[in-house]
């Protein structure tokens, strides 16, 4: 039997399918959880490289979590919508992110019904948590929801993580990533973070695509 992954990869003993996040978040079992936003996303902030487009500018956050990002978005600017399943969170994020003018829903990701919104989808911790049968789904999700020539930007994580070792997080890969969201996209940007968390043993990349063509209609 093979051991499970240690948690300072942002991980635990693999739970059962589906996970249970409302029990995770109930127990404090959230090892993914940095306590603030990555450090890669501070500097890319700073840097102007995810600086918002124009005036008004709406970022979709999916999985958002205790909303450290999220939070760190609307801050420089962003309108922000962050996503999450887990219900007990919004008394702790959604003030938070109202003051800064943006919205914290309680929901599936893959489920919500906006389209042709967003400027930009940023991804950290999202993508490896749901089932690899679930990617090729959230990737016509994305093109769905995202304005044309809109991006989407993401720490990827874990690479170099084997399939059989299970998951969440499940091993990917910006190769993967690409894959699940399709021919309407193309890769602007691919390389490892310059830092990335500490605590995490399997590679991080910063991936950005930039979505060009038209989502078929629904």
């Amino acid at each position: 039997m093979k051991p499970s992954p240690p948690r300072s990869e942002g991980t635990s003993p693999v739970p059962p399918d589906p996970v249970d996040w409302s029990a995770r978040y109930a127990a404090e079992d959230t090892p993914w959880d940095n306590g603030a936003p990555h450090p890669e996303l501070s500097l890319a902030l700073q840097d102007g490289r995810l600086a918002p487009p124009h005036e008004g500018a709406r970022v979709f956050v999916p999985g958002a979590g205790r909303g450290h990002d999220a939070i760190a978005l609307a801050r420089r600017g962003w309108v922000v919508t962050a996503v999450d399943v887990v219900e007990s969170l919004v008394a702790e994020v959604a003030p938070q992110l109202e003051k800064l003018g943006g919205t914290f829903v309680v929901g599936d990701a893959l489920e919500i019904g906006e389209a042709q919104e967003f400027d930009l989808i940023w991804d950290h911790t999202f993508f490896c948590a749901i089932q690899p049968r679930d990617r090729a789904r959230w990737g016509k999700q994305a093109a769905r929801i995202l304005k044309p020539a809109g991006h989407y930007a993401a720490l990827v994580f874990p690479v170099g993580k084997p399939v059989e070792d299970g998951g969440p997080p499940f091993g990917m890969s910006c190769e993967a990533l690409m894959q699940a969201l399709g021919p309407l996209f193309r890769e602007r940007v691919s390389e490892p973070v310059s830092r990335p968390l500490k605590r995490r043993t399997w590679q991080e990349f910063w991936l950005r695509a930039e979505k060009t063509g038209l989502a078929p209609a629904q």
